[in-house]
């Protein structure tokens, strides 16, 4: 894998949503809902690099967890565990989270209905509850 600096996670991640949201809006729901949660991937790995110490060499389980694609063990190195606790007591947020958190990296061979790439949609764009809104947060 190529160095990909904080930075370079965040505005990866964003593009990502609004990629999703080009397809979503052009009814290409099943790379829509695959784009979403990839954007997620890429927030909560912009998260993780927040936490690099220069001239540290991260534990090995932290390097390995990087490549990982599921976004729950991506919370747990992001350090994002105990705030998603907190948060999740806010059943607008819970609701969308649980959405966020079916996704995984196979997803991009399944075909998505327009139910299902909504509900995907909102959860990670919501204004107020949306999941990248509070990635956002801790990038």
């Amino acid at each position: 894998m190529a160095s990909l600096p904080r930075g370079t996670l965040q505005r990866l991640a964003i593009a990502k949503v609004e990629d999703a949201r080009l397809l979503f809006e052009n009814d290409r729901f099943s790379n829509s809902y695959y784009l979403y949660g990839y954007g997620i991937e890429l927030g909560l790995k912009a998260c993780i690099a927040r936490q690099m110490v220069a001239e540290t060499v991260p534990d090995k389980a932290v390097l390995r967890g990087f490549l990982d694609h599921e976004v729950t063990k991506l919370v747990g190195l992001a350090g994002l565990a105990e705030l998603l606790k907190a948060e999740r007591e806010n059943p607008e947020f819970d609701v969308r989270w649980a959405i966020v958190s079916e996704w995984s990296v196979e997803s991009r061979y399944d075909m998505i209905d327009v139910v299902t790439a909504t509900a995907m949609r909102d959860a990670v764009e919501n204004a107020k509850f949306g999941v990248m809104t509070w990635l956002q947060r801790f990038w």
